[in-house]
Parts: C-alpha cells; structure tokens; sequence
C-alpha cells in the first residue's frame, strides 16, 4: 500500500487565489496571510500586496514596530503599503509623558499613511490625559473613503473644516473643499464610545456637515446622562417635524437648544443605537450616590420613552436600545469592541 509523502497544492490560477487570500485578511487580522508569505515564492508575490489590508495594534511596543515597518518601505510601490482595515487599541499606560507623546507621533504617521484608502477604523484610547487632544486630531484628519469609524474615550464633539485647513491647490486637484467641507465624505457608520454625557453633540457638532453621509450613528456608555437623553428627544422631534413639513410643528414644541441652535439629527439617518454604560451598586465604588444612582435613573427612564416612541411608529429613525454594560474593564471594552470589528470585515452586524 504506497503512502504519500508530500501534498501539492492544486495548481489554481492566481486570480482565485489572490481572491482566497483577501478573504483570509478578515478572518484573523492578517495573522494567516502573514503566515502564508513564508510558504513559497509565489505566495509570496500574491500576498506582499496583501500584507497590510487588515492592521491590529493593541500596544505602544506594536504601533512602534510598525511605524518601523512602514519606515523601512516607504519607497516601495503604493500597493505594496495599502491599509484597508485598522484596530487600535491603546490602554493606560505607565510611561513619561514624553514617550506617551512619541508614541501619539508614531500612531499618527500610521494614521495618516493609511488615510488615503483606509475603510475601516476603530481606535480606542484610554490615556484621559491625551484622549481629547487624540481623538480632536484624529477627527481633523482626512479619510476619503472611510466607511466606519468607532472611537472609544473621552471625546470631543467632530466639526467641518475650518477656512485655514482647506489643503492648498495644486495643479492635479480637481476638486477643492470649500470651508465648512468634511473630513469624511464617505462616512456611513460611526459608533462614540467613552463619554459618559455628551450634551451637546447633536446641536454643536454639525454631524451633517461632519459627515454628510452618515446613515448610522451609535453612542454607547452612557452614565447620569439625562440632559442628553432630553437632547436625542430634541433631535427626533425635530427630525421628524424635517420629514412632515414646514407646516407640521407640534413635534417641535419641546424642542431645546443650546446656544440658540437646535438639537439635529443627520439628515439621512436610519438607525439611532443607545447604550447605557456599567453602573456599580451605591457604596461599591467611592462617587456612587443615592443622588448619582437617582440621575442614571432618570436617564433610563428617558431611553425608555425614546424607545418605546419608535416602537409605536412615532420617528423615522431605528432606536435600537442595547442592555447596559456589565463590566467598565477596559480588557473587555476591547475584547467587544474588536470583535465587532472583525464581525463588520466579514460582513456580519457587529455591533449594529
């Protein structure tokens, strides 16, 4: 009875494989395809273009690493250095200011090299000394065709191009931003994540002009945040009043406003997803009070009513209301947070 002593791979065109080892990039993070490189020469040459289509960086030691690998090939071929898809995730850290600030540089130029074609991006940052001033560069970057942003921490609210960060002109630009243009045309899904009440953001943060094709809109963590609740009210009401016509405004009677403007939904939205954060019991963590415990209250009670309104058929917008966060580990947060992100590569919900 013979034995084989070796398998060949069938000899299929390099088409279809080239299309198997695409796929192969979401399933792991690239850890296969990466893998797959050693194999022979013409894996080699089929997945070398493949190589960073789908980038994780879960600490200061990897995105240093990669800076450095992108160091080495910056004068390869584009294609050659392609990122479509990238997870960062980045905890509280014990080193000097100085070197957080080195490895912010670093993440950046990442950032930057991988803007032009990047089209999906969750980054997660849990340092709350750099937090605002990272996630405010991160929103002042332009992504041409990002699809998907999830950012988790503590956040500033996005706004439009200011008239001094319109790019200069140059003799191949076809098109120029004009100020007021956004630094995400393209953006269909954004998920916030981090802040506990952001008041405010759907009446200073200009999310239509921030990112005009936005279609889904999630914020997640929310604690003692009964002013934003009344907020999203607002902002369904008057969404609605947009949808019925100028001639309709009983839903805009309880419209509030911050600073003469009106709470605003973006325009093409259809699905509104809201979670509350974790909360610990009174007298299991030092902060948490009757009164703090009867503010989440008060908020719960509001995100019932927002639900149950879109239950009755009242908005045009999908509410979904997702069950409270059990744990404030910053480990699960990203455990959760990339799965959702592999999930969303594959084509499945995610978190949505």
């Amino acid at each position: 009875m013979s034995s084989v002593s070796s398998a060949t791979l069938p000899a299929l065109p390099t088409e279809l494989l080239t299309q198997i080892f695409t796929l192969s990039t979401a399933l792991d993070s690239g850890k296969t395809l990466r893998s797959l490189l050693h194999v022979s020469r013409r894996f080699y040459n089929i997945c070398a273009p493949l190589k960073f289509h789908c980038v994780t960086l879960t600490t200061s030691l990897g995105v240093t690493r990669f800076y450095q690998e992108l160091e080495r090939c910056a004068d390869a071929p584009t294609h050659l250095r392609r990122i479509l898809h990238l997870y960062i995730s980045l905890s509280l850290s014990n080193v000097h200011a100085d070197a957080e600030r080195d490895i912010i540089t670093q993440l950046f130029c990442i950032i930057q090299t991988a803007a032009e074609t990047l089209q999906t991006l969750t980054l997660t940052y849990h340092n709350t000394l750099f937090s605002t001033s990272v996630f405010g560069r991160l929103f002042r970057q332009s992504f041409p065709v990002l699809v998907e942003l999830t950012i988790h921490g503590f956040y500033p609210f996005p706004s439009p191009m200011s008239p001094n960060e319109l790019p200069a002109p140059t003799p191949s630009s076809d098109f120029l931003p004009k100020a007021g243009s956004s630094f995400m045309p393209m953006l269909e899904r954004l998920h916030l994540g981090g802040n506990r009440n952001p008041y405010g953001l759907l009446q200073l943060s200009s999310l239509d002009k921030c990112f005009p094709r936005l279609t889904h809109l999630a914020v997640s963590g929310l604690l003692m945040a009964a002013s934003f609740v009344e907020e999203i009210k607002s902002a369904l009401d008057e969404h609605l009043a947009r949808r019925l016509g100028p001639k309709d405004t009983s839903c805009t009677n309880g419209s509030i406003a911050l600073g003469g403007t009106l709470a605003r939904l973006p325009s093409g939205l259809q699905s509104l997803v809201l979670q509350p954060g974790f909360m610990p019991l009174v007298g299991l963590r030092p902060g948490i009070t009757d009164s703090a415990e009867k503010k989440d209250s008060r908020m719960m009670a509001g995100l019932k009513e927002v639900e149950e309104a879109e239950k009755r058929g009242r908005g045009v917008v999908r509410v979904m209301l997702k069950d409270r966060m059990q744990t404030s580990d910053q480990v699960s947060i990203n455990s959760g947070l990339y799965s959702d992100w592999l999930d969303r590569m594959n084509g499945a919900r995610g978190y949505w």
